[in-house]
């Protein structure tokens, strides 16, 4: 059996504040500027999730990293309260190859709200509320995909892109990170 996990640092703390997390002694982020999404690094399943922020401690994710998953470590909202959050990553690719996984990890901080992720003209997700993740949507692959992100509150997007060239037969994130008045996103492809 596997004894590990794979575990990747989604860095959202608002102002561009540094964030380090570790598992055991394995690092899986030192020092990263928010915000942005690191790689995957593998570390000993089961050990406590240590988190700091601006050289601050902040208080882990209880639940430890299970054996042979894949997860993101969510760190949000200000740098004088930050929280951190572990999301359940599904890095299984679709049944058919022409088709790609997409879901949305609404990571704003600030004023933030429920986010929708369309993609094609088609509800992906819907009311994804902050620091939390969508489960995924299979969605046709494509040399000129349009993707979009709404807020409740406003019909204009606060994220747009119909250009994306996303294949088939993989797995991708949408992280819309930053202060809600400025947001940013990040489209990662997990797999």
């Amino acid at each position: 059996r596997n004894p590990n996990a794979r575990v990747r640092l989604a860095a959202a703390v608002a102002g561009g504040a540094t964030v380090a997390a570790s598992a055991a002694s394995a690092a899986i982020g030192s020092d990263v500027a928010s915000p942005s999404v690191g790689s995957y690094v593998v570390v000993p399943a089961g050990t406590p999730v240590n988190v700091s922020v601006n050289g601050a401690s902040v208080s882990a994710p209880a639940a430890p990293l299970a054996a042979g998953s894949d997860t993101t470590l969510l760190v949000y909202g200000s740098a004088a309260a930050p929280a951190a959050s572990l999301i359940v990553d599904d890095n299984h690719l679709p049944s058919a190859t022409s088709n790609l996984k997409l879901r949305l990890v609404n990571a704003l901080t600030g004023a933030a709200q429920p986010l929708t992720l369309d993609a094609a003209f088609a509800v992906v997700a819907s009311n994804i509320a902050p620091d939390s993740a969508s489960s995924y949507g299979v969605v046709a692959s494509s040399t000129a995909l349009r993707v979009d992100v709404f807020t409740p509150s406003s019909a204009i997007a606060i994220f747009s892109d119909s250009t994306l060239s996303v294949p088939g037969d993989a797995v991708f994130t949408l992280f819309m990170l930053g202060d809600a008045a400025t947001p940013i996103a990040l489209l990662r492809k997990d797999r």
